[in-house]
Parts: structure tokens; sequence; C-alpha cells
């Protein structure tokens, strides 16, 4: 069997799951994690998901007997020895029927909305509850907010979010294996990889594994606190509000260093810049440096570095180098 094939086995297998009256909060948990590992997966599955529930409404327009189905090419599979089966027979139907569109995963025919920057961009989004999101540099997100929730699923970068309370809809932000449950708050959620943060400017969030079996404890981050978490590792901070609001400092374009290393500065610059900054060597890497910038600003902040701390600066076109 190829990956395709294993792929659509797998996402036929949570279809006839779903129509189970025993699908519970951890198979759809299951569920999101598995579409937010790659793009193939949802496509797979919202192919397979719009096909099946077509072939439901042509069902009822005809005889609802089992030979009706068969015509259809759709059948609900009680065991999963069959999904492959089930997978073929809709796959089938789906390269006989043509492609319908993009639709989300949230239980109806809402679509989910989805969103990206370009380096160095920013973007404000207005979710239709009322919610208002920022997009920082780089980043690519998306979006399902309708009657039966509101999802937001952070697939690269970075975002700050500002959650217009509803108590009967729990706000929840998918990134890498954590979930971020809320229901009124401000907050933002950076995602690198494997690893997340969470820094909260106001109310509190929950921040739990995606899978209900991990032995990592969910764990509430209220005002002024900052969570990084990676696999099995969680570390929750306080902070003073000033350090939180420079830590936000991006959602007015600038970059505020406290006595930041200048590798870590130069990291910093680097997610908004195409022409990136290189440290030489480590002694330079190491020297600690403050002030405001514009995130664009780069020609600025290493003139300062000439000017502030006698460091060569080489601009070869492609990248920027530091030195001594």
């Amino acid at each position: 069997m190829s990956d395709a094939e294993k792929i659509e086995a797998i996402a036929a297998e949570y279809l006839a799951r779903r129509d189970n009256s025993a699908w519970t909060d951890e198979n759809q948990q299951a569920l999101d994690s598995w579409l937010a590992e790659s793009t193939t997966h949802r496509i797979a599955y919202l192919r397979l998901s719009h096909v099946w529930q077509r072939g439901d409404r042509l069902s009822a327009l005809r005889s609802p007997g089992p030979q009706a189905k068969q015509k259809i090419g759709v059948t609900r599979l009680p065991h999963f020895s069959m999904q492959r089966v089930a997978a073929g027979i809709v796959v089938a139907v789906v390269l006989g029927a043509g492609w319908f569109g993009w639709y989300g995963l949230n239980g109806d025919s809402s679509p989910s909305l989805h969103y990206s920057t370009a380096v160095g961009a920013r973007e404000s989004v207005a979710l239709a509850d009322g919610s208002r999101l920022i997009l920082n540099t780089d980043t690519r997100l998306r979006a399902a907010v309708n009657k039966a929730g509101r999802k937001v699923w952070l697939e690269q970068g970075e975002a700050f979010f500002e959650v217009a309370h509803d108590s009967s809809r729990p706000f929840v932000v998918f990134a890498g294996d954590r979930r971020i449950t809320v229901l009124g708050t401000r907050f933002s959620v950076r995602r690198h990889g494997d690893e997340v943060e969470v820094v909260v400017e106001e109310g509190r969030v929950q921040v739990a594994p995606q899978l209900a079996q991990t032995t990592v404890t969910p764990t509430v981050v209220t005002r002024n606190q900052k969570i990084v978490s990676e696999g099995g590792n969680v570390l929750v901070v306080l902070k003073p509000a000033a350090q939180i609001v420079n830590e936000l400092s991006w959602r007015q374009g600038k970059l505020v260093f406290d006595q930041m290393t200048l590798a870590e500065a130069a990291a910093e610059f680097n997610r908004y810049n195409v022409k990136k900054l290189v440290i030489a060597d480590s002694a330079v890497a190491a020297m600690r440096i403050g002030g405001s910038f514009d995130t664009g600003n780069v020609v600025g902040f290493t003139k300062l570095l000439q000017q502030g701390f006698a460091l060569t600066v080489n601009d070869n076109g492609a990248e920027i180098k530091i030195s001594k």
C-alpha cells in the first residue's frame, strides 16, 4: 500500500468512527492532531468527508436500503479491517465527482478560513465571533468559528489573540502538540518546531497536550506569565508587566531588547527580514545589548553596532556578517 493509500485509509477510518455515537473528545483531539501534521492529511480528510456527506444526501433521495448506498459507492463500515475498502470506494467517487471546494472540519459545511503573512509582514484579522487576531511575521494559521465551536490551528509562526468572551463556546488554539483553551482573554502563541510559547497579557488560559494519554499535566497560565513547552518539558515564568509589553511589542512593529545577547537579538531580527544577520564569533554573540528598534530596520541596527561597540559589519548582499 502506498503512503497516499495509507492516508486515505486513516481518513476513512476517522469518518466511519465519527458516525458512531461513541465519538469522544479524545477521538476529536486525536483527529485534530493527525490533521495538523500535514496538509496532505487535511486534503484527504476533506475530500472524503465531502463525498461521504454527499453520499448520505443522495441516499436519502433514493431507497434507504443498502443497495442504494452501494450504487453511490459509500457504506458505513463498523470494522477497521474494512476501512481500506472504504477508502478505495470513496476515492473512486472523489475522482469521478471532482473537487467540491475546501470545507472546514467543524461538523458542518462552514469553511475553515486560512491566513498567512510573508516575512516581515503583520496582519490583523477579525473573526465572526468578535475575536481579533494579529498575525506576526511568516505565520500561517486557519480558523473555524461557527455554532459548533471556535478553533484555530497555528501551523507556524506567531499570533496574538484577543478573544471575545463566550462561555458556551471555549476558544481553542492548536499549536504543535499543545491545545490552548480560553473563554475570553488576551494572549500570544508562538510556535517554532515542536516548541510552543504562550504569553498571557490578560485573563487566563489552559495549556494542555492534545493527546489525552500523555503524562504531561495541563497548566493554567495567568496574567503576566509565560509558558514554554516542548514534549514533556514545561516551564512557567512570572514576568514584570513591562517585560510582557516588550515581548508583545512586535504588534507595533517594534523589537525591544533588554540586556539580550547579540545572538538572541540577531535571531529576532532574522525572523522579520530576508537578509539575515550572521554573528562571526562566540565573543561577539555573547555581548549584551538593549534598545528599541523597528523590525525591518536592520541597517540602522548594524550602524549602531558599529558606532557603539566598534564592531565590523560586512554586507555582502546576501547576508550581513558582524565581527570584531
